[in-house]
């Protein structure tokens, strides 16, 4: 037990204690639909990882022969919950794309000056619109 190697893993589990408070108030403004349940998982793996650093910490403090083993169960269960997580927010946004129509930008604006009433413009007007838009 160094005391370069305590002020780092020290350091570590406030930048993980950071990211969990990062993460707690993302989940918040984030908690509905998909994207919010995908970021449900991020906070849970953010809690197994500060755990991961806490267990590392212990160690370190006092050796104990069990306690490597709990850190790396904390970082495969960090692990999956991020990938989880991530598959979560790829497949939410996948879906949204699969699922809308899609237009180029011209024919959504053609689209949309067809739907407006035109009586009284000439077709150089309309042309001259195009132009600036």
């Amino acid at each position: 037990m160094t005391l370069l190697s305590l002020i780092v893993d020290g350091l570590l589990l406030v930048l993980t204690l950071v990211a969990l408070w990062f993460g707690v108030r993302l989940h918040a403004l984030l908690r509905t639909g998909e994207v919010g349940y995908a970021w449900r998982f991020v906070v849970l793996g953010t809690l197994l990882l500060v755990l991961k650093e806490l267990v590392r910490l212990g160690d370190q403090l006092g050796s104990i022969p069990w306690l490597p083993i709990w850190e790396r169960i904390a970082e495969a269960g960090f692990l999956v919950m991020l990938c989880y997580a991530l598959w979560r927010q790829w497949a939410a946004f996948d879906f949204r794309q699969r699922s809308r129509t899609r237009y180029s930008a011209w024919a959504q604006r053609a689209a949309q000056l067809r739907e407006e009433k035109t009586d009284d413009e000439t077709i150089e007007e309309r042309g001259w619109r195009w132009r600036i838009l």
